[in-house]
């Protein structure tokens, strides 16, 4: 595990990662893999996860790899959120599976996929991003 991804799991990285309880769990040399919880403050009126709380999980969890992908040096400042979501989500456990397409020096793009606790895929995010040098760097 790198540094960055070991942020990740002491909740030294954000608000928003912490809030979804984000955790990564294990990188195989092509996806990485995360958990996270939703609780039910992230529920829509008809009791499933608002997908906005959706996409900014899958935000934290692809910018999390572009980060770790460029060795902690570069973050992406985002162009492009790209989603589909393919079916509802309740709240409680889900899983998150990363795949970075490109790390480029202009263009980073990389995948997330949302899976539920039966792993039926819920929601695919492409995150485009230019890569920058983050100011505590």
């Amino acid at each position: 595990m790198t540094d960055v991804l070991a942020r990740i799991n002491s909740d030294q990285f954000g608000a928003t990662m912490r809030w979804f309880q984000l955790r990564f769990v294990q990188n195989d040399g092509v996806e990485s893999v995360f958990s996270l919880t939703f609780p039910a403050e992230s529920l829509n009126p008809m009791g499933f996860v608002q997908g906005g709380m959706i996409s900014a999980a899958l935000d934290d969890a692809t910018s999390a790899t572009m980060i770790n992908g460029y060795g902690g040096s570069k973050a992406p400042l985002t162009t492009d959120l790209h989603m589909m979501f393919h079916r509802s989500l309740p709240k409680g456990p889900a899983s998150v599976r990363t795949k970075i397409i490109r790390l480029g020096n202009r263009i980073a793009t990389c995948e997330g996929r949302l899976f539920d606790p039966e792993g039926r895929l819920v929601a695919t995010l492409l995150h485009s991003a230019q890569p920058v040098t983050p100011p505590n760097a």
